[in-house]
């Protein structure tokens, strides 16, 4: 049987075309009835990601669970306990379907359903955390309304006839204020305390967000790599890649303001951009592909990919440990100056006011503590769910792929077909 690093191998490998069966895993496939040699390629391919996926997400439950045990729920509302407890159940639920869709390899439609089911689950559990008010998941202190009024104090008042400026000391006035502002006030103290402590759902939000479009990006281009004459997986590619960059960059813009460091940019467009190289070089991917050579070509676009997104990390890794944002840095080595350590403490008190936080932040000199178990539980998550998605993109992909074709072959079979070109031609020429 193949050993760890082939498996390994094979799930970070882009290339399918590339992946030889085992022996074992070739009799086995053989004997379930699977003989096409392309199709056991994806599906020894397939075994091997929901193997190291079935790691992933098992050490990112682990995490997940040691966090919760760590923070405990004091914090959380009834209905903020009954989500984190939901949350917990998707996480554990990726690992078992991996273990599912492993086991039965050899039929790779079998548990491809319970891991799509596992997965959407897991997507949008974050976003109703996120989308419900702080108050209704935490026990969030209100702020103090300030008062209608303020006591007579001791002022010096300077009346305007008089020249030599000195003023007439001892004038009591009573400074008066509107009820209307006071409320304002009181509700963007408010908006602040929910917007620092909403910073839990964020994390959870942020892998599912960041391993969409990657995996599906993943998806359609081990498709392609393995059927090289299909052009759906390669459409599919080419409009895919550009909208990750075009998220990024609407947070860039806000995330700019600031920071204002052309580390940040160029990381960000660098890392998030690298895809475009598939849109840039969409030929290579929109036609049939036959022959070995032209197959090749695929592998020069992924090269180009690779190289300007390792670009991008370096750049945000060096804005990661050198740039400062509000007079914080960005990552600290010391747990007890880290914003996030000082809000988990927060966390272990019934309620939660602005004045807590103001206090949290001037005592702090790094937003995120380099070592924090959360930060090590994001990765993780973020490297788990791209695993998943790609998993189940390239089987999504995969059945339009041989939809289309059975689609395609029908039509071809019926007598109206000749219309169709005719139709086909003319838009050609319209936009040639």
């Amino acid at each position: 049987m193949p050993s760890p690093l082939t498996h390994v191998a094979r799930a970070f490998g882009w290339n399918l075309n590339r992946v030889v069966p085992s022996a074992a895993e070739a009799s086995a496939l053989t004997a379930a009835g699977v003989s096409d040699p392309t199709v056991q390629r994806y599906a020894a391919w397939r075994r091997s990601l929901l193997l190291v996926a079935l790691v992933w997400t098992t050490l990112a439950f682990a995490l997940a669970v040691a966090d919760l045990v760590r923070g405990g729920l004091g914090e959380f509302t009834r209905l903020g306990v009954g989500l984190e407890l939901a949350w917990l159940g998707t996480a554990g639920a990726l690992p078992v379907a991996c273990a599912v869709g492993a086991v039965a390899w050899r039929r790779p439609s079998r548990g491809a359903g319970l891991l799509a089911a596992a997965w959407a689950a897991a997507f949008l559990l974050p976003f109703i955390y996120a989308l419900l008010p702080v108050g209704a998941i935490y026990h969030v202190g209100e702020a103090a309304p300030a008062p209608a009024t303020v006591a007579p104090q001791a002022v010096q008042a300077v009346p305007a006839d008089d020249a030599d400026g000195e003023g007439i000391d001892g004038c009591n006035v009573t400074v008066v204020i509107d009820p209307a502002a006071a409320e304002k006030l009181a509700a963007v103290q408010d908006l602040a305390v929910e917007f620092v402590l909403s910073g839990g759902g964020y994390l959870l939000l942020l892998p599912a967000v960041m391993s969409l479009i990657p995996g599906a990006v993943n998806g359609c281009l081990r498709v392609k790599s393995l059927l090289p004459a299909a052009q759906l997986p390669g459409w599919l590619l080419v409009c895919a890649a550009p909208a990750f960059l075009l998220f990024w960059a609407v947070i860039l813009v806000i995330a700019n303001h600031a920071a204002r460091s052309p580390l940040l940019v160029f990381g960000v467009l660098l890392w998030a951009g690298a895809p475009i190289w598939y849109s840039l070089r969409g030929r290579v991917f929109v036609r049939s592909q036959r022959g070995a050579a032209e197959a090749a070509k695929i592998g020069g676009v992924k090269r180009l990919v690779l190289v300007t997104t390792l670009l991008g990390v370096g750049l945000l890794l060096a804005f990661v440990l050198t740039a400062k944002v509000a007079g914080l840095r960005v990552v600290g080595f010391e747990r007890a100056e880290a914003v996030t350590t000082r809000i988990d403490e927060l966390g272990e008190d019934d309620e939660v006011s602005v004045e807590d936080v103001q206090a949290a932040l001037a005592e702090s000199k790094s937003f995120v503590y380099a070592f924090d178990l959360s930060i090590w539980r994001l990765v993780v998550d973020s490297l788990a769910k791209l695993l998943v998605v790609t998993a189940v993109f390239a089987d999504l992909v995969l059945r339009a792929t041989v939809a289309a074709w059975r689609n395609d072959r029908t039509f071809r079979a019926n007598a109206g077909v000749a219309d169709y070109d005719a139709t086909a031609a003319a838009a050609e020429r319209l936009f040639a």
